[in-house]
């Protein structure tokens, strides 16, 4: 199994942080802006791939035809057998069945790996959305796919649906289309 090498995160430290307020509302509105800061901000990534590694399109192309092969199989919530798929379990899976150890949330995915414009996408990208279309833009990803290429992506939708293939230019993935991050360099 093909395992990257991982950051340290300095949240990750021995002592608790401790802060004190008393008094004023003021102390409290900074308490909770510094709150929604730390909840908000993407922390450090804890998956990056090693650079300078790189990945051939034929590697690419296993990862597509390995998500292609499980096309139809039914959306289980948290799910990542070919039992069931949720949206990131799916993604895990099929990069498990290619070799590639990443992360298991859409959150986690979505810091992992580079950023990358729409405009650059290879076979076997993620690409994420957001529920909401302002609030989503600041908000973590809550559905992830992998890019197939052609503008499609293939995914696990949810709820009654099944592992199916979805287009990029469609009205509601082209408004609900959060980003684009490389796993493989």
């Amino acid at each position: 199994m093909k395992q990257c090498r991982i950051k340290t995160c300095i949240r990750n430290r021995a002592e608790p942080v401790v802060l004190s307020f008393s008094g004023s509302g003021r102390s409290w509105i900074l308490v909770l802006l510094l709150t929604a800061c730390l909840l908000f901000s993407g922390g450090c990534n804890a998956f990056r791939p090693h650079p300078g590694t790189h990945v051939s399109p034929a590697v690419r192309n296993e990862i597509v035809n390995i998500a292609l092969q499980h096309k139809n199989t039914p959306y289980k919530w948290n799910g990542d057998t070919p039992a069931g798929f949720d949206c990131s379990g799916f993604v895990r899976f099929v990069y498990r069945q290619a070799g590639f150890e990443i992360p298991r949330t859409s959150t986690q995915q979505f810091r992992a790996g580079h950023k990358i414009a729409r405009a650059n996408l290879k076979k076997g990208d993620l690409v994420f959305f957001k529920k909401w279309k302002w609030l989503g833009t600041i908000l973590s990803p809550s559905h992830v796919g992998i890019y197939i290429g052609a503008n499609r992506f293939i995914h696990s939708p949810g709820s009654g649906g099944a592992v199916r293939i979805g287009h990029l230019g469609n009205k509601y993935w082209s408004t609900h289309y959060k980003g684009a991050r490389m796993l493989l360099e």
